[in-house]
């Protein structure tokens, strides 16, 4: 249950960030966007991409798929919540609209977004938040595509590409562990 709260908080945490950047914008929004990364590592809820760079065994990659699941119902329910359809939905628009004319290759840009999120998160585990107030409104800035935030346009926008979102999150899940790969490689 624990992981259940936990996760659905995340991705709460997330969607309230994603209205805030289709509220504000450019770098107030994305630096806002912020917040929610640091509620989440801070109060140790659980994100996807928190989270996809560190397991350590079979069973904690087969709960990345739950964990996924129950994100996505923490930002449904934000934006529920926010109610946010009408006023934000051209923007929203405007970022689905980007992802499906990048189509499958989001894969790429996704993989810079679970890099960024692994190093942003290491580092604020490790008490060093600096990455992480940097990195967040770095790949936000530069329209990397973030599986789980992509959930809080695909909502508002009312049109979920399914097929353009499971390769954001093949590419987030690579970027996440690849500072793990490219060490093994190394080693």
């Amino acid at each position: 249950m624990k992981k259940f709260y936990y996760s659905v908080l995340a991705g709460m945490a997330i969607g309230i960030a994603g209205i805030c950047n289709l509220a504000s914008g450019g770098i107030i929004g994305a630096a806002l966007f912020a917040f929610a990364l640091s509620a989440i590592v801070c109060c140790k809820w659980i994100l996807f991409t928190g989270k996809a760079g560190f397991f350590t065994n079979g069973k904690e990659f087969a709960d990345l798929a739950l964990i996924l699941f129950y994100n996505a119902i923490g930002v449904a329910l934000a934006v529920l919540l926010s109610d946010s359809f009408i006023a934000l939905g051209d923007n929203a628009v405007r970022i689905v609209e980007l992802r499906k004319a990048a189509g499958l290759r989001v894969f790429m840009p996704s993989i810079l977004t679970g890099l960024i999120m692994t190093v942003s998160v290491k580092c604020a585990r490790e008490g060093q938040w600096l990455p992480l107030v940097l990195g967040i409104p770095t790949f936000v800035m530069c329209g990397f595509p973030h599986c789980v935030a992509d959930i809080a346009y695909y909502c508002v926008a009312m049109d979920f590409p399914w097929a353009v979102w499971l390769m954001s999150v093949a590419g987030n899940l690579l970027g996440c562990n690849l500072p793990t790969l490219l060490r093994s490689i190394k080693a």
